[in-house]
């Protein structure tokens, strides 16, 4: 099987998990990377066994095919855009951008390039999600009442002082929703549909030296005609696993992390128990709660495995660039109802 080549674009602590996963897969093989920092990117190619350069224009004029970006957040469309424009495709880092507008244009550069772009939702590819989504699908919870996604997760002082960029507005885009939070906000969309209205409230309680928030809370009002909540802080001790609950008229569901603890149906159906047993074992790979980087790369690694394979066989992509910014759009608005103490409505 031929194996894409693959770069990356930035070496803070996510492109480590970028280059551990490229390494688990059996399509694709990490040949370059570039920093700003070129002592950081040689450092990086010595550890992981690729090459790297000292400038993004001898990156991009390279022959790999597809690049991961693990700059910081803000940063994401300065390099991504460029990439884009050589040719390469681009799997690209939570959230794609920070702003509704920057993540249209790398969005749209992509789509007139034709390159693929693949969001780094990884929590769509574990299997309980996609059980949870399969009984979306097929109706099983009968009319939807309620959803909600919580965060409560510990960042210390030392977290965000680590690095200048962490609860900026310009380079993180947000705070416990945006950074924290936004892959929960992901599968909340990806259950339940897109949002028709949203009330947001932010606060800082415990992080008072940054931007952005550390705590928020959003009411939800579902096209679908549910309601819903959103709940997102890096505050609470000592920092708890993520929560995705979905209620209806014919059943109920409690994803946490990847475990499924609640799975009722009015309409039981065979496989539901062997759902069960295997839904609250979970596969290990979500964390977090505490630690950044305690998670497995195995999401990583299945999603980078699905890009390479849509670039080798043309096949589709479970979070191409549309699909990525719905999180955004929706994270953009519960700030800006925060900002304006009025609902936003989305058309």
């Amino acid at each position: 099987m031929r194996k894409v080549k693959f770069g990356i674009i930035g070496t803070g602590g996510i492109a480590g998990l970028h280059a551990q996963a490229i390494a688990a897969t059996r399509n694709a093989e990490l040949c370059l990377v570039y920093d700003a920092i070129p002592e950081r990117a040689a450092a990086f190619a010595r550890t992981h066994h690729c090459h790297a350069v000292k400038t993004l224009k001898e990156f991009l004029a390279s022959d790999i095919e597809a690049v991961t970006i693990a700059t910081p957040s803000g940063l994401h469309g300065e390099v991504a855009i460029p990439a884009a424009q050589a040719g390469k495709h681009i799997l690209c880092e939570k959230p794609l951008e920070t702003t509704v507008s920057k993540t249209n244009e790398l969005v749209r550069t992509c789509e007139r390039c034709n390159v693929r772009l693949s969001a780094v939702f990884q929590s769509r590819f574990l299997r309980s999600v996609q059980w949870i989504k399969e009984a979306v699908d097929a109706g099983r919870f009968g009319e939807p009442v309620l959803a909600a996604a919580s965060v409560r997760w510990l960042r210390t002082p030392e977290y965000y002082a680590s690095a200048t960029w962490r609860g900026t507005w310009a380079l993180d885009g947000g705070g416990a929703l945006m950074n924290q939070g936004i892959h929960t906000v992901d599968l909340l969309l990806y259950f339940n549909g897109d949002v028709s209205e949203v009330t947001g409230h932010t606060t800082r309680i415990m992080h008072k030296a940054i931007e952005v928030e550390d705590t928020v809370v959003a009411l939800l009002k579902f096209k679908n005609h549910s309601l819903g909540t959103i709940e997102a802080s890096t505050a609470c001790y000592p920092g708890l696993p993520r929560r995705v609950e979905l209620s209806g008229t014919q059943g109920s569901v409690l994803l946490e992390d990847d475990r499924i603890l609640r799975w009722s149906f009015a309409d039981e159906q065979p496989e539901d128990a062997e759902i069960r047993r295997l839904g609250a074992e979970g596969e290990g790979q979500i964390g977090g709660a505490s630690q950044p980087l305690a998670i497995s790369p195995d999401g990583h690694r299945r999603q980078i495995e699905e890009l390479a394979s849509a670039i080798l066989n043309g096949e589709g992509l479970t979070t191409p660039g549309a699909e990525g910014k719905r999180a955004i759009e929706l994270i953009c608005a519960v700030y800006e109802s925060a900002r304006t103490g009025e609902a936003v409505k989305f058309l």
